[in-house]
């Protein structure tokens, strides 16, 4: 029997308040899919999914009155969210079952029994559902058997053309776990490629699930194992597996850098062009940071071995964003960069006595920089600086 107990501290909390509604409003909710796999691989449960034949929607409200937390309702797939403070989010949703209108489409979801909801999803080993209230293990498609034998199996031959992005997520998985794809799976999967299944889908959807393969915690390995998957969104390329795990050690390292503009950035490297990112919903400034880093890393990289200065360097390293930074470190003179750029000098642009214009804070960064690299001492700082705005603003009036 499954140990609801093993759960962590704010799991366990939330599923014993579920337990307690559910009694209370005479419901009975399964836990379901992931939950109940990495309950039985006795791996740590991150989401909380549960599904109801019955009272799902007050189930959820219930929940969330109790709680005093919020409830979002998305009845296009009759599911539910529950937010409280301290507790992780719970989704809530009724039995479902589903009919895919043609391949690659989302699918048509109308209500149904517990069965119909375990045999629409995608992998026997997350059609297994828990109820809760008695404890019994629900597990139609033999699920914990795969779970033993560390198999990815698929519930029917077409699950691959119905949904295409179940091979990204057969990839992610697989190499989560340490388990193989299931024989006739991987000829199903390796089938649906050929025949160009992946062109059905959106590419919004297959970005959505490449951004989750940069949170796996061994994404470079999915990353690598996705490499016959990406050409419908990349065309052929080479995958540098180094390059990936460069990208995780330093997403890894400043959790402020964006971590899908570096994953993305060593898959496109050296060729990065704003087509690629179609679909991607990366804006302006995070494309042009990844494809700062895919195309010009070369660039800068020779360029910082050729100054001969720190004032070139610095002047260099100002246009560089800070993911590339990362990329380009850890060195002497990015360290000394980042250094310059907390380097501050007590000294305003009204100290200057200088009509003021963009003159000034070009002045005063250029007395910063001097300062910094020992150009000039700091007490020679408000002259050089009143210099400096002098010079700059009669450069203005003769081109204006």
């Amino acid at each position: 029997m499954m140990r609801l107990d093993a759960l962590d501290s704010p799991e366990r909390r939330a599923v014993d308040l579920i337990k307690e509604v559910a009694r209370e409003k005479n419901l009975r909710p399964y836990l379901v899919g992931g939950p109940v796999r990495d309950l039985l691989l006795g791996r740590s449960v991150i989401d909380l999914d549960f599904t109801l034949e019955e009272g799902s929607s007050t189930l959820a409200r219930s929940m969330a009155k109790r709680l005093n937390g919020r409830v979002r309702s998305y009845p296009q797939f009759l599911t539910y969210k529950v937010t409280a403070p301290e507790l992780p989010e719970i989704d809530i949703a009724s039995a479902r079952s589903e009919k895919y209108r043609a391949p690659g489409a989302l699918p048509t979801v109308s209500e149904g029994r517990l069965q119909d909801d375990l045999m629409r999803r995608d992998f026997s080993i997350n059609a297994i559902a828990l109820d809760v209230i008695s404890d019994e293990l629900h597990d139609p498609t033999n699920g914990k058997r795969d779970l033993e034998s560390k198999n990815i199996r698929v519930l029917h031959d077409e699950s691959f053309i119905d949904d295409p992005t179940r091979i990204y997520r057969a990839i992610r998985l697989a190499t989560r776990l340490g388990f193989a794809i299931e024989p006739h799976t991987k000829e199903l999967m390796e089938r649906a490629i050929s025949s160009g299944a992946l062109r059905t889908v959106s590419k919004e959807r297959l970005w959505r699930e490449l951004f989750l393969a940069f949170e796996e915690e061994s994404a470079p390995a999915v990353i690598e194992a996705l490499d016959g998957t990406l050409e419908v969104l990349f065309g052929p390329r080479q995958i540098d597996r180094s390059r990936l795990e460069r990208a995780q050690q330093i997403a890894k390292s400043d959790a402020s850098l964006d971590r899908e503009a570096l994953f993305t950035s060593a898959i496109l490297h050296g060729n990065a062009s704003p087509v690629d990112l179609e679909g991607s919903g990366f804006s302006q400034r995070r494309a042009r940071t990844l494809m700062q880093i895919a195309n010009e890393l070369g660039r800068y990289s020779d360029s910082l071995a050729e100054a001969e200065t720190e004032r070139q360097r610095f002047r260099l390293l100002k246009h560089a964003s800070p993911e590339l930074l990362g990329v380009l470190g850890p060195s002497e003179h990015v360290a000394r960069f980042q250094e310059y750029r907390n380097f501050r000098l007590p000294l305003r642009g009204s100290d200057l006595e200088v009509p003021v214009g963009p003159h000034i804070a070009k002045a005063l960064e250029r007395t910063r920089e001097a300062v910094f690299v020992g150009e000039i001492a700091p007490e020679e700082a408000r002259a050089f600086a009143q210099r400096m705005a002098i010079k700059y603003l009669n450069r203005e009036h003769v081109s204006g």
